[in-house]
């Protein structure tokens, strides 16, 4: 058994109102498929609190329990079934799949048969409260806000290969959920080329991903979203060719100040906001035998109505979006490699915190001042 500390979340007493404290748990030895991970970081994604925010039982979910799924660290137990991972090695944390149904065998693992209880869901095997009280785990096969985790094998990517040094795990621990979504809506959803328009809503980790991905494929139009400014100044640096400011007095619809850039409507339009006016918007705004895709989280009940003729004669195609149908095994070096080539500057959205303080680390990216907060564990 291990001793370590983790960020334990407890059932809301309000609706949308995460209760997470940090807590002394005890670990069990890792399965034939785990690995123990001492981690050295973690982002925190809004699918984290997103999913310690709903009553219990809601997609799965229980409580007590243990999130965070962007997790970088050092594997320091290793079961024997697992191959990809030695003792001592360092890992970048992701999805957790099957690896045997369909989807997974069609190398389309976001997809698996199971995805729902081997990421929001996970089990209760492995991490314990005092007086042996279970604690739910394996949040994305990894449950990577805690000192030490036993993760599932298929979230692991071996890194030993990929970082110069151990202070990158830092660094690249996001890469596994937020950026590369953002990336995959762009190379695998839409599979977008030079003559596409796009309009990407939201900027924060997976916007920013999709803005970057859609420059490096060279898109010609690129209209980023957003309401807060230094967001907005970013993604131009980064190849949005315009911003719209949807906090601006007089601001009207999406669909109508698309139109003012791209007169047709765009090829392509992504949505990371959830936020159900906004997707409606860009449905509207995607031109004929375009691609919308919902890549953001909306309200649980809430439907998206389409007009069945119109949307007929449009040949539009609105889509779904997991972790942008990637393989984490190739997207991780992709973005990696992409970032020693100077094209992803993962510093500009980076932001370090303590993992004690991860109060403040969740409050920032809320309000949007920060992009990709990581929680650090000391050592």
């Amino acid at each position: 058994m291990t001793s370590t500390t983790a960020i334990v979340s407890h059932e809301p007493k309000e609706l949308m109102k995460w209760e997470w404290s940090l807590e002394e748990v005890t670990l069990t030895a890792p399965g034939e498929d785990e690995i123990l991970v001492e981690m050295y970081a973690s982002g925190i994604c809004h699918t984290d609190i997103l999913l310690s925010s709903v009553p219990a039982r809601t997609l799965g979910v229980q409580y007590p329990k243990v999130v965070g799924h962007e997790g970088a660290g050092i594997a320091r137990a290793v079961g024997k079934n697992v191959q990809s991972v030695s003792l001592g090695d360092p890992v970048l944390l992701s999805f957790s799949s099957c690896s045997a149904c369909i989807q997974c065998q069609e190398s389309h693992p976001a997809y698996c048969d199971t995805f729902g209880y081997r990421n929001y869901v996970g089990h209760d095997k492995s991490m314990f409260m005092d007086s042996e009280k279970k604690i739910w785990s394996q949040f994305f096969g990894q449950s990577s806000f805690a000192k030490h985790s036993i993760v599932h094998k298929s979230s692991v990517v071996n890194a030993k290969d990929l970082i110069n040094n151990l202070d990158e795990l830092k660094l690249f621990a996001p890469l596994g959920c937020g950026f590369q979504t953002g990336m995959g809506v762009i190379q695998n959803i839409t599979m977008a080329v030079p003559n596409d328009t796009v309009l990407i809503t939201g900027l924060g980790a997976v916007g920013m991903g999709s803005v970057i991905t859609a420059g490096i494929v060279g898109c010609k139009t690129i209209i980023a979203v957003d309401r807060v400014k230094s967001r907005m100044d970013l993604a131009k640096q980064l190849g949005a060719t315009y911003t719209i400011d949807t906090s601006e007095v007089g601001f009207t619809t999406l669909d109508e100040a698309v139109r003012k850039f791209v007169p047709t409507g765009v090829s392509i339009a992504i949505d990371t906001t959830g936020v159900p006016t906004i997707i409606e918007q860009c449905v509207q705004a995607t031109r004929a035998r375009g691609k919308m895709v919902i890549v953001g989280s909306p309200p649980m009940n809430w439907e998206l109505k389409v007009r069945a003729g119109q949307h007929l004669n449009s040949g539009r195609a609105i889509m779904g979006c997991v972790l942008g149908d990637c393989n984490a095994q190739t997207a991780i070096p992709q973005l990696i490699k992409w970032y020693r080539e100077g094209k992803f500057p993962l510093e500009s959205f980076v932001r370090y915190f303590d993992a004690a303080d991860y109060e403040t680390a969740v409050h920032k990216l809320e309000s949007g001042e920060v992009i990709k907060p990581v929680l650090v564990w000391k050592h």
